[in-house]
């Protein structure tokens, strides 16, 4: 009782300074903003899909799908409706949904996108029902590539010392046996010539080559990832950049380096600073999704590169509690809450998926520490976005259809529960499965999003 006076004595002391449509917005409306972060490949695009797909179907169909959600019980629902966000390309969620109709998985984020999700619950108090017939609840879902957010912790250093932190993790880790390539063009460049475009640009292509096969192979921290994408709005085959040998970076007279400092100077400084300013900002919730079956399906080494890249994206973001006045008035918020979401957790059969969140657990060390002496609640969640398996014919076992349509099982050995009980040079291979003919179905049947949901939301046990 004490908490609920407390509420409204503090939306009565904004009350002075809103009117009108303000004014039945303090009390009718209720917002919750949420940031999808995740790396490439870690699942975004589906999560989102399917979270509005069950969330309408929930509302608009009936449908008994997230039984655990009991925030938003479907006899309050009057309407629910997606509205855009001003500055954002809208999710193209009827796009995704025509792709898993044709048996595509729907396309990676190569740029941001916003949504609002807005429901409208009738009051149900006896006291409420009066004054306000209902009130909305807005989910507001910013989606953005994953290369951006390996990239954002390059604001926080010079060229020179970028160069040479790129140089040592291209020569450790998983990274070193995608590297040889671009190792022995830089070994056999001539930098004794002045760095005319030409030049910039085969450098700069030889180092893209390496990012986008070490891309493919799984590698999580490469920088710049801007690079790798098309649709960039950043100019990286005219203002591009690769990092150094280290006898040129310590030269600040070099024209190579002052060529590539100021290049990196041009990309801080008209790419990332309105990049953290504009996308990574104003947001209360985070969804952080990691993908543990592409490490699990290369090698240790590539869980371990992992736990660093999620510690290095934690310094991305601002963390602590809001209040209700500072975000409601004064427009500021701070992340609270966080989900670490391990996705795809449909891909092993289910007495393995303990294992799994040991191990995303122990992978997520390095970013928790970061909410040490800060009021942050978080959890960790299995999601599946879309139950592409089913129970095999023993407790190891999952059934589904492969690449080639044929419906196998596969059985599987324990999973580790430890980044040390994995053994150096294993590898867990992970089951290659094609989109479901009737997978609407099997994304009302996903399991974890309405724990997730109800976690984000505070209305938890």
């Amino acid at each position: 009782m004490q908490e609920n006076i407390a509420t409204i004595f503090d939306k009565t002391r904004a009350v002075a300074s809103l009117t009108g449509d303000k004014l039945a917005d303090v009390f009718s409306k209720e917002t919750h903003r949420f940031t999808i972060t995740g790396l490439s490949r870690s699942g975004k695009s589906m999560l989102f899909t399917s979270l509005i797909t069950m969330l309408k179907s929930r509302s608009e169909e009936g449908y008994a799908c997230m039984p655990l959600l009991r925030y938003l019980p479907p006899s309050q629902v009057l309407d629910m409706h997606i509205a855009p966000i001003d500055g954002y390309q809208p999710f193209p969620h009827l796009d995704n949904l025509e792709a898993l109709k044709l048996g595509e998985w729907p396309s990676a984020t190569e740029e941001a996108y916003g949504f609002k999700l807005i429901v409208r619950l009738k009051q149900t108090g006896p006291l409420k029902k009066h004054l306000l017939p209902h009130t909305d609840v807005v989910f507001e879902f910013i989606d953005y590539p994953g290369e951006w957010i390996t990239d954002i912790p390059m604001l926080n250093k010079p060229y020179a010392q970028w160069s040479d932190s790129a140089w040592a993790q291209l020569s450790s880790g998983p990274q070193q046996y995608f590297a040889t390539t671009w190792k022995q063009f830089v070994n056999e460049f001539d930098f004794e010539q002045a760095p005319t475009p030409e030049r910039i640009t085969q450098l700069i292509n030889a180092y893209r080559d390496y990012l986008i096969e070490a891309k493919a192979n799984g590698i999580s921290l490469l920088q710049p990832g801007s690079f790798l994408l098309e649709s960039s709005d950043f100019d990286w085959k005219n203002f591009g950049f690769t990092p150094l040998p280290s006898s040129i970076t310590s030269d600040i007279s070099h024209p190579w380096f002052k060529a590539f400092d100021k290049h990196y100077g041009s990309f801080q400084k008209a790419w990332l600073t309105p990049l953290k300013q504009n996308i990574f900002k104003e947001t209360d919730k985070q969804i952080i999704l990691v993908d543990l079956f592409e490490g699990l399906n290369h090698s240790r080494q590539h869980l371990y590169q992992l736990k660093e890249t999620l510690s290095h994206l934690a310094d991305t973001f601002v963390y602590g509690q809001s209040s209700w006045f500072s975000r409601t008035v004064l427009k500021k918020q701070q992340i609270g809450r966080v989900a670490f979401v391990a996705t795809k957790a449909d891909l092993i059969p289910s007495n393995q998926r303990q294992n799994l969140l040991s191990l995303l657990t122990q992978v997520t060390e390095g970013a928790r520490a970061r909410f040490n002496d800060k009021p942050i609640e978080f959890e960790h969640f299995l999601v599946s976005a879309l139950q592409v398996t089913d129970e095999g014919g023993n407790a190891n076992a999952i059934r589904y259809k492969n690449s080639e349509g044929q419906y196998v099982e596969s059985t599987f050995e324990a999973l580790p529960r430890t980044l040390k009980e994995m053994e150096e040079g294993s590898h867990f291979p992970v089951p290659r499965v094609t989109v479901p003919q009737d997978f609407k179905a099997r994304i009302l049947a996903g399991k974890g999003i309405d724990r997730l949901l109800q976690f984000l939301l505070g209305k938890g046990e």
